[in-house]
């Protein structure tokens, strides 16, 4: 009756708010969910809390945001088909703070946790040390979306009339209306993982005034992450610019004058209406143009895996705010040019990732084979001889019944001993990856696993209480063998120190949390690799100034790899490798081929040659050790959306990895009485070395990284590949300095068409022709459009279509077989001419 009394309570108040029957409790709890009451499925919500004390009693404990998902109980056997199942709830997360609550006092708290999705709700509730004083319950607000799942787009200040009115068409080729939202000061987290229900956020002069540091700071912890930041421009562009932390961007505004012909605008963003005369921003630094050539609307900077772009004009004021031209420019702007950029999960992917690798225990972790063995035969001999001469020494054969079950419990428990004694009971396994492939600034990602067995309720204490933290418990109990009333699997508690307590459900699995560690990251600076072309020969330096020894360092290319072994702090060493481009061989298997992890451990030549067709592999000389399958696992599992990102195998950038098992800086980690044990991954992106003046870069040297795979069908034939339909996106990335100028680029592909007019993919004609319309394409970053190449298989354009990092992207689209255009391809290749400062 009071649960029916509580609901009807909750459906009579605003949308978004709930309050705790205040005579169920002295503490009244009122609740304000999302911003305007919505939030994004799956993603960080705020909620503001607020507790009143109506009490006599001092109280202090946490306040907690429970998450309960919905779960529809099986059929039962003989149950009429189409009858309704009866679902439940069961808690799958908890996410608190700690408080102090005198009497007669009220006091907000600020909470933020991934909101769930519809059929769901959220319980909020006060306990008391294990007593629970107040709660109340909150159903979801999310929406349901039927396709694909966008983020929102925020709006620090002024929304836009035009935002709110504009439809994108989403990957899946459904118009949508995004969702909109006003972000405020006071709704805006201090960590920026907190802000990843957003895939877009406008920022206007008003809006960037508001932020405290620490917000400034998240916002462009958010960018790194993925998120595309959009400052507003016009009169007051320098407020706007405030946003940002010093030193994040170079850009200069030189003057602000009112612009009038917006043609060339309206023309870009096929607009019918030019629009009436604004304030307008002359911008200069080392962004890249967004709109026309001759007047762009903006700078565009890449941070991280996101970017900021910075508008000329402010999209507040006409004609921009409402209209044609502002329904034009957020159609272009929100319009996703790949499905990466659609799909931003920030962290989330990564970290995740990283997490299974906290599975894999070092050698030392556990005791060796010689210990136990030599316990297990004094326990034998004790057991048996010993018992037996001792007991017939003292005439009670008959005890041996009892002597010998108290001795194996004697014999386990000094074992028991000695594991509470040193720590074993909670083994801590600590995984590192140091990312620099940016060429910006590194970004650091940890995963810290437990693994402790005896400890059915386990609480992991971090020293850094304002630590974003993705948490997840391997294994657990499925929903149907989880009650309502049970606790979560893992509750986030924040207070002086950060605990994660992980729930019984957990208690025979690892229980791992992973997090951003972008302090740890700064020692990946010290490591530092560039590479040179002699000729046809790939020159690589590596130097390693991280103050750690590193081992198995190696550099990769293509289909080949280097090991220049290991290195003491200070070292250098180098290695040469042959520059190649893809060539078309009639006899050559298909490829290239990504060499496996484990040969990098075992062959640190290189990678041996392949068998003759139709032979198997040779087996190695040797097994690996449990040091290099932990190395190699962790290769293969953070590298992966290199070497498995569709059927297009186009090689490995250039890339070096090293390893150490030394932590890269301290995770925080508290109340841990056994050290820890590590394993750290170094991966960056070596610096190509251009010498001053006029340079080339050759074909082959830039290899390209697979950033879109939608294909329909593919075949290989020899080492080609058959695109059936769909398409393949292909971006290069040579990181060039902001010392050189990029004057032309050369695009080449092989295209060889499927011989003879029979229907199907047979097999391609003997020699590579003439690419026809339509099947390749390069991405104009200045027009923000693609241009289709055609009539040749080689093509010298201007540097233009290369960002000023040298970045440039290629989409191959695939033929129809049934209708006499299937071809054959090998990955495109881009050379690069140009200036070096």
């Amino acid at each position: 009756m009071v649960t029916a009394i509580l609901l009807l309570f909750m459906f009579l108040i605003a949308p978004g708010l709930a309050w705790a029957k205040p005579d169920d409790s002295p503490v009244q709890i009122k609740v304000e969910l999302g911003w305007q009451g919505k939030v994004v499925p799956g993603r960080y919500a705020p909620a503001v809390v607020n507790l009143k004390n109506t009490g006599k009693n001092d109280l202090s404990g946490t306040i907690e945001a429970i998450n309960y998902q919905s779960y529809t109980l099986p059929a039962q056997p003989g149950a009429t088909p189409g009858t309704k199942q009866p679902s439940k709830f069961f808690p799958s997360s908890a996410y608190g703070e700690m408080v102090s609550l005198p009497a007669g006092a009220e006091k907000t708290v600020m909470l933020w946790f991934p909101a769930d999705g519809p059929n769901s709700r959220t319980d909020f509730v006060f306990k008391a040390g294990s007593q629970e004083v107040a709660r109340v319950s909150q159903k979801s607000t999310a929406a349901v979306v039927n396709g694909p799942m966008p983020g929102a787009v925020g709006v620090l200040g002024q929304i836009p009339a035009a935002l709110e009115r504009v439809r994108v068409t989403m990957p899946d080729g459904v118009p949508r209306s995004p969702m909109v939202l006003e972000l405020t000061a006071e709704l805006f987290p201090r960590r920026g993982d907190e802000l990843n229900a957003f895939n877009q956020i406008l920022v206007t002069a008003k809006g960037a005034l508001s932020l405290s540091d620490e917000q400034r700071s998240a916002l462009v912890e958010w960018v790194k992450s993925g998120g595309q930041l959009v400052l507003s421009g016009g009169l007051e562009i320098n407020e706007s610019l405030s946003v940002l932390p010093d030193n994040i961007i170079d850009i200069n505004v030189k003057q602000i004058e009112p612009q009038s012909g917006w043609q060339a605008a309206a023309q870009w963003l096929n607009s019918s209406e030019p629009g009436a005369a604004a304030p307008a921003a002359i911008l200069s630094g080392h962004g890249t143009p967004w709109g026309p050539k001759e007047k762009p609307l903006g700078l565009q900077y890449v941070l991280g895996d996101g970017g900021i772009t910075v508008f000329t004009f402010d999209p507040n004021q006409l004609p921009w705010q409402a209209g044609a031209m502002g329904n034009a420019l957020w159609q272009k702007f929100l319009t996703p040019t790949d499905q990466e950029k659609y799909y931003n999960t920030g962290n989330d992917y990564k970290l995740s990732s990283l997490v299974g690798n906290t599975n894999n225990m070092p050698v030392n972790a556990f005791p060796g084979w010689r210990p136990v063995g030599l316990y297990l035969l004094a326990f034998l001999l004790l057991a048996g001889p010993g018992v037996f001469f001792v007991l017939r020494r003292m005439r009670r054969p008959e005890y041996t019944w009892v002597a010998v079950p108290l001795l194996a419990v004697l014999f386990a428990g000094a074992v028991y001993g000695y594991m509470l004694q040193s720590g074993g009971k909670v083994l801590v396994n600590v995984v590192q990856v140091l990312d620099s492939r940016d060429g910006t600034s590194p970004a650091g990602y940890t995963a810290v696993g437990y693994f402790a067995p005896t400890v059915p309720v386990f609480d992991a204490v971090m020293k850094d209480s304002d630590r974003s933290v993705m948490v997840q418990p391997m294994g657990g109990r499925p929903p149907d063998m989880m009650n309502e009333d049970e606790d979560p699997p893992y509750s986030v508690i924040r207070g002086s120190d950060l605990m994660v307590r992980f729930s019984d459900a957990s208690q025979w699995n690892l229980r791992a949390i992973s997090f951003r560690d972008d302090q740890a990251a700064a020692i990946a600076k010290g490591l530092s690799a560039t590479v040179e072309v002699d000729g046809n020969k790939l020159v690589g330096k590596i130097k390693n100034d991280t103050g750690l020894k590193l081992d198995h360092a190696a550099f990769f290319y293509g289909s080949d790899y280097r090991v220049v072994g290991d290195l003491q702090p200070g070292d250098e060493a180098g290695v040469e490798m042959k520059v190649t481009a893809p060539q078309y061989n009639p006899q050559g298997n298909p490829g290239p081929s990504y060499p496996s992890s484990w040969q990098v451990f075992m062959y640190p030549d290189g990678p041996p040659q392949p068998p003759q067709p139709g032979m198997p592999s040779p087996a190695p000389d040797r097994q690996m050790t449990v040091e290099e399958q932990r190395r190699a696992n962790l290769m293969e599992n953070w590298m992966g959306n290199v070497m498995r990102n569709g059927p297009m195998e186009t090689g490995w950038p250039l890339t070096v990895l090293a390893w150490s098992d030394s932590p890269a800086g301290d995770p925080g980690l508290k109340g841990i009485s056994r050290a820890p044990f590590y394993l750290t991954m170094f991966v960056l992106r070596p610096e190509i070395e251009i010498p001053a003046g006029s340079f080339n870069i050759p074909a082959g040297l830039v290899v390209p990284e697979v950033i879109d795979s939608q294909v329909r069908g593919w075949s290989g034939y020899n080492n080609l590949m058959g695109l059936e339909g769909g398409s393949i996106s292909f971006m290069f990335k040579p990181q060039f300095g902001s010392q050189t100028s990029v004057k032309e680029v050369t695009v080449h592909m092989v295209y060889l068409p499927v011989q003879g007019s029979s229907k199907g993919m047979g097999p391609p004609a003997p020699k590579p022709t003439s690419i026809p319309d339509g099947v390749l394409e390069i991405y104009h970053p200045g027009h923000e459009a693609w241009q289709t190449l055609s009539g040749s298989d080689t093509f010298t354009l201007t540097g233009d279509y290369a960002l000023p990092d040298g970045e440039i992207t290629l989409r191959v689209t695939g033929g129809d077989p049934g209708k006499g255009t299937g071809f054959y391809m090998l990955p495109p290749t881009v050379a690069y001419g140009g200036d070096q400062a």
